[in-house]
């Protein structure tokens, strides 16, 4: 050990030594010496050995000082009291056992056979005294014990209830398997095959054999109570009893915000609504969220209401949700209700819940969810129907405009408006009478995603003065019939002329309010039918007959 010190200290070039006499020194020594030069010591040099505790694996030392010229050892840095290199030797201590008692196995643990171990060095004995040692801790482990299984048998999803498939399932660790060894383990979801029914937000059942209807309503936008019967509900009244739909849907601005910042407007129309007793499906338009009530607020009053079918989810925007109309034990169509934003003088109640936005459009997250829960439904149940609906329209209603013979003014020419229902062979009804507001959606990325999807139908509003509903590519474009009389709205004299009122029927006119009807085939949901109630005419319909020429 002295040899193995001094060889130490020879090899240092540069150190900071401890004079014999106890005194400290910064200096360093640039004197190398030999083994055959350390013969005698005149005067000692020493350095300091630190001592070191003993433990159960090791032996320790106490503190003492070695001269590295005379290899001899000290009991003090004076070198006053020479010792041996075995008197500067702590022996190891005993191991402090730990005793661990025996436990079984179980089918989610391993047991263990009673041992001991010790708390310094961690090693493991079979007796107390630590003499006899176990190789490792993986010695003492007993194997797991097998599961205690019990098998379901696969079931059938019916209605509301989802299936599952056959498995097995261990009653001790409560995990599930798809083999009857308990091998392969799967989570609980994966036992569950999930019912169509359960997939959408809500889902509506008509009885099997006959039409189901589906009454679209848009833009009640009430702007103030003093004559709320005469201007939109007596309106939505006629049409609703007239038409007796199995859901209602209602695309956007049922209040104009700003004059509702109490929220009266708004509970006075949910309540009208959940008089009928029929699911309704409301979403935001772009002026709904300008109360000092705030969205939130207003999604809560609707998602308490009985009959209202009404989700606010964390996506962009508020209320964006999915309700499925499914006949005979199947989904038949699904509506995907979305809001398409644009709350450009939202309240700072509405702002206040980071997700109402002033930017018009369908963002990421939104498309995400929608797409996502259309994929899920498709590998359950291939084939259903989808219709988007959401208030203010994408910019690919732009070409249905053109290709229905609409043009917008120039610096040359008047704006061309056009009534399909004064065209004779025209595939399609309705009124066009006013340019696009606000479209997004330039590229038409979003409108072909939901082609790819399947969709067949899209339902808006926001433009007051258009009403058409036409085929465009395979897909149904449709805006639904102003519901009162609040803000702009289409009047028509007697001369079938349609002009343009602003609160107040125009003199001479009739109001033509209303709802769009869309009646949906009985084996498989396509759209079989589709056509616009006119409240004030006999059976809601106008005879164009007489002014086609």
């Amino acid at each position: 050990m002295i040899k193995k010190i001094v060889a130490l200290l020879m090899a240092v070039t540069a150190c900071f030594l401890t004079a014999c006499n106890g005194g400290e020194s910064s200096g360093s020594s640039n004197i190398i010496y030999t083994p055959e030069e350390i013969t005698a010591c005149a005067e000692h040099e020493c350095t300091k050995i630190r001592a070191k505790a003993a433990t159960c694996e090791t032996e320790g030392n106490i503190e003492y000082w070695a001269c590295y010229r005379c290899e001899k050892l000290f009991t003090d840095a004076s070198a006053a009291q020479e010792i041996s290199e075995a008197e500067t030797v702590l022996p190891k201590i005993s191991h402090t056992p730990v005793y661990v008692g025996e436990n079984e196995s179980t089918c989610a643990t391993k047991g263990n056979i009673p041992y001991w171990y010790c708390s310094s060095c961690y090693t493991y004995f079979e007796d107390e005294g630590c003499q006899l040692e176990i190789a490792s801790k993986g010695s003492v482990l007993l194997g797991k014990a097998a599961h205690t299984l019990s098998y379901t048998k696969e079931t059938t999803p019916s209605g509301y209830v989802n299936g599952n498939i056959s498995y097995w399932h261990c009653s001790e660790c409560k995990g599930y398997f798809s083999d009857e060894k308990g091998i392969r383990e799967i989570s609980k979801e994966e036992t569950v095959i999930l019912s169509a029914y359960n997939i959408p937000d809500f889902t509506i059942e008509v009885e099997a054999g006959r039409d189901p209807i589906v009454l679209q309503l848009t833009d009640p936008q009430i702007m103030e109570m003093d004559r709320v019967d005469q201007a939109c509900y007596q309106y939505i009244r006629e049409v609703i009893t007239a038409t007796n739909p199995d859901l209602i849907i209602i695309t956007g601005d049922i209040i104009y915000g700003k004059f509702d910042d109490n929220g009266k407007a708004l509970l006075s129309f949910i309540n009208f609504m959940e008089s009928f007793e029929i699911p309704w499906a409301p979403i935001f338009g772009n002026h709904d969220n300008e109360s000092n009530m705030g969205a939130d607020w207003q999604c809560k009053q609707l998602e308490n209401a009985q009959h209202c079918l009404f989700e606010q989810k964390k996506l962009t925007g508020n209320g964006n949700y999915s309700v499925a109309i499914a006949q005979g034990g199947k989904i038949k169509r699904v509506f995907y209700m979305l809001d398409t934003n644009g709350c450009g003088s939202a309240s700072q109640a509405s702002l206040d819940n980071g997700h109402t936005v002033k930017e018009f459009g369908l963002f990421e997250d939104q498309i995400e969810w929608y797409t996502n829960e259309i994929l899920t439904l498709r590998e359950v149940q291939e084939d259903f129907k989808i219709s988007f609906a959401y208030h203010a329209q994408a910019a690919v209603f732009g070409k249905v405009f053109e290709a229905n013979g609409f043009k917008e003014a120039t610096e040359t020419e008047e704006q061309t408006t056009v009534n399909l229902d004064l065209i004779n062979g025209a595939e399609g009804f309705g009124y066009i009478g006013r340019p696009l507001k606000n479209p997004w959606d330039a590229d038409f990325s979003i409108f072909n995603g939901m082609k790819l999807l399947g969709a067949d139908s899209i339902f808006v509003g926001h433009e007051h003065c258009n009403s058409i509903s036409v085929v465009y590519e395979g897909v149904r474009f449709q805006f639904g019939q102003k519901s009162s009389e609040y803000d702009r709205f289409n009047c028509i004299d007697e001369n079938g002329v349609i002009s343009v009122a602003d609160n107040a029927v125009n003199l001479g006119t009739k109001a033509l309010i209303g709802g769009t009807v869309i009646l949906l085939d009985k084996e498989n949901a396509s759209i079989k039918d589709s056509y616009i109630y006119y409240c004030g005419y006999t059976d809601g319909k106008i005879d164009w007959d007489k002014w086609i020429e």
